[in-house]
Parts: C-alpha cells; structure tokens; sequence
C-alpha cells in the first residue's frame, strides 16, 4: 500500500503516464481534479516503476490524496480512500448498506459513526473495483455482518477474499481487499511515495481468514 499528499504532485510529468491516462489527461480541467489527478498519477507511476513485471494495481484519490494498492499478477485486488467528511450517513446508507449496516450506523453519533459509514463505504468500494462489480447497484451487496459475538463479519464475494481497513491521521480512512493463493499469507504494509510523509496509521479492522 503507497500513500501520496499534494507533494506527490511535483514529480507529476506527462511523459510517465500511460497511453490509456494520456488520452484522459485533457478532461482533468477543474482545479482540484487536476490537483487529484497530478497527485494519483504521479503515485501510480511510482508504484508501477517498483512493482514486480505483471504485478495488478488498484488505484484511489480523494481531496488531493490516494492511495494505490499492488499486488502480484492475477490477484484480484481493489483500494479505496475517503476524506473523513460530515454527510447525510443516513440518506446514503439507504441507497448502499443492508438494514444490519444502516442500523448499526443509526446507532452512533457523531465521530464514531462518520468512521463506521467510511469503513463501509470504502470496503464496499474496494470491493466493486476487485470483483469488476457494478457501482453502485452492487454496493450493498457486500460490507460487514455482525456477528453472535459482537464483532463484524465480511460479506464477500465467492472465494478466499482477505480484507484491512484504516484511518490514516485524522481525516482519511482507506481500505484494501485481495484475493490471494491459499498458501499465501501476504500481510500489507504500507509506505509514503517520494515526498510524502506517510500519517500515523491505525488498524479499524482486518479479515485474514479464508472463507470456508
């Protein structure tokens, strides 16, 4: 896992982008998508400089930030990053969690549910990426059960799937979900891209176990 701040933004340069994000260079006009867009670009260029040949890659950016999540070839794999922003958790949660979800978020107030709403949303997200999903029909489809003992479950897709979640300082939470061989126990680890410095991590969850 890669993070970048605005300061990724100063090694963006055109002739590192692939031909597929040269072709979409033109429609970032807008100053914070260019913003979102020199930062993210940069970052994947690192990542894909360092990744192992054939290595998949899953890419996010929000507010001026992202994150890319690189994995070896044929893993499925997908990232998600959230700004930890104030918004109607309840109207959203009708259109992209199950009613266990929404009711678990109706139960809280204030920070506690802005991190759980964010802890779904970008495991949803990942998900959707990962498992070439439709968004947002398909959004509600996956996330977290409760469980009997108090503590949530992921509801995945078919298959081993393995799954960590985090805020990073104060303001950003991220996720990342993978699929990898049985016999792999790969754990991510996470590291600041040139010219970034990487916040202070804190583990909201995580969901090694094979599926059954």
């Amino acid at each position: 896992m890669y993070w970048a701040d605005q300061g990724a933004a100063d090694h963006y340069q055109v002739k590192d982008l692939s031909p597929e994000d040269a072709a979409r260079a033109s429609a970032r006009t807008g100053r914070k998508a260019q913003e979102d867009w020199r930062v993210s670009r940069a970052l994947k260029h690192e990542v894909r400089r360092k990744a192992d040949p054939g290595a998949v890659m899953s890419l996010s950016h929000s507010g001026g930030h992202a994150v890319c999540a690189s994995a070896p070839a044929g893993w499925p794999l997908g990232a998600d990053l959230e700004n930890l922003r104030p918004r109607d958790f309840s109207r959203l949660a009708q259109w992209v969690c199950t009613p266990q979800e929404a009711a678990a978020l109706a139960a809280l107030t204030g920070p506690a549910q802005c991190q759980l709403f964010y802890l779904l949303w970008t495991l949803k997200e990942a998900f959707i990426k990962a498992a070439a999903l439709d968004f947002p029909a398909d959004m509600a489809l996956f996330g977290l059960d409760p469980g009997p003992d108090g503590q949530w479950r992921l509801r995945a897709p078919p298959g081993s799937w393995r799954a960590c979640s985090w805020r990073l300082g104060s303001a950003w939470m991220a996720s990342v979900v993978w699929r990898a061989p049985t016999d792999n126990t790969t754990y991510p680890t996470w590291r600041g891209a040139v010219g970034c410095d990487l916040p202070a991590l804190t583990l909201v969850g995580e969901w090694l176990r094979d599926a059954d």
